[in-house]
């Protein structure tokens, strides 16, 4: 087909819109393996990107979807070929490279992986980018020797996409899992996920202590500012805290921004001019 299906975002003088179009398959962008997008998912991102709530789209217009399976129509590369099923997931798709909301996507060979035997691509678009990252929080876990037998494991976010896959994944491999959740109505949905108690994020609300008393020998977190703060604070002396809001920068709130902290948008991972200063300790000279 020469035209397809597609999400479009556009931004101009009219406005930011997302419409249902018909797309030139010519107008895709440059990629060495085209493929035919079978499923998606929908992720917080995405929602982001098509309601323009936040500035997550770099280029327009844009197609979104951050991830896809599907199955190669042309490949310039040697690693992959007509017929071959692939899932995609990251790499800026959705955001600065046309997504996985079509029909078909034009990309990179490195951006692919192989769909793994026995796997379908409803079940690998079930999982999605949600349980790809919990997953890797939990691998975070296991690599830096923090065990079940240390003490309970916090999730926060968890009725979300990441947190649910965790509250899962974590009773699965043995921990004492403590879903903390803005809705605690999902109390009953979150229990049945293995979650051994519920937490409403509204116990966070105030800004910590420092220091406070140890809660959990783990977390995976997933919302970020004075929640991450209380998690950070009450977390076990030699436990570990992966974020699956990592490379995401946040606004730090003023109460825990030390006077001699100068970046209102704290991006972690980069330079911090007040690193033994910061209330979230995350700050690296």
């Amino acid at each position: 087909m020469s035209t397809f299906k597609a999400v479009r975002i556009d931004k101009d003088d009219a406005g930011y819109r997302a419409a249902f179009v018909d797309f030139d398959e010519k107008d895709l962008m440059d990629g060495d393996v085209t493929v035919r997008v079978t499923h998606s998912t929908v992720n917080y991102k995405d929602g982001l990107a098509i309601t323009g709530k936040s500035p997550v789209v770099r280029k327009f217009p844009m197609i979104p979807g951050v991830d896809f399976t599907g199955v190669v129509e042309t490949s310039a590369s040697p690693e992959f070929k007509p017929g071959d099923k692939v899932i995609l997931n990251g790499w800026g798709v959705g955001e600065g490279h046309f997504g996985g909301y079509a029909q078909k996507a034009r990309l990179k060979s490195d951006w692919l992986v192989h769909l793994p035997e026995g796997m379908k691509p409803e079940e690998a678009m079930a999982i999605g980018t949600a349980g790809y990252t919990s997953m890797l929080c939990l691998m975070a876990l296991e690599k830096h020797g923090v065990t079940p037998s240390m003490g309970p494991a916090i999730v926060t976010g968890a009725a979300g996409g990441v947190g649910s896959v965790a509250v899962a994944l974590l009773k699965n491999a043995g921990w004492h899992v403590i879903a903390c959740t803005r809705r605690p109505e999902e109390g009953d949905y979150l229990k049945s996920l293995g979650a051994d108690e519920i937490l409403d994020t509204k116990e966070f609300a105030a800004p910590p202590k420092p220091l406070m008393k140890e809660r959990w020998a783990a977390g995976i977190d997933a919302v970020g500012s004075l929640t991450l703060a209380h998690v950070l604070a009450a977390t076990k002396r030699m436990a570990l805290l992966p974020l699956a809001v990592w490379r995401r920068a946040w606004t730090c709130p003023p109460q825990l921004r030390p006077s001699s902290c100068a970046m209102s948008r704290c991006w972690a991972w980069k330079a911090c001019n007040a690193p033994s200063r910061c209330a979230l300790r995350l700050g690296r000279g």
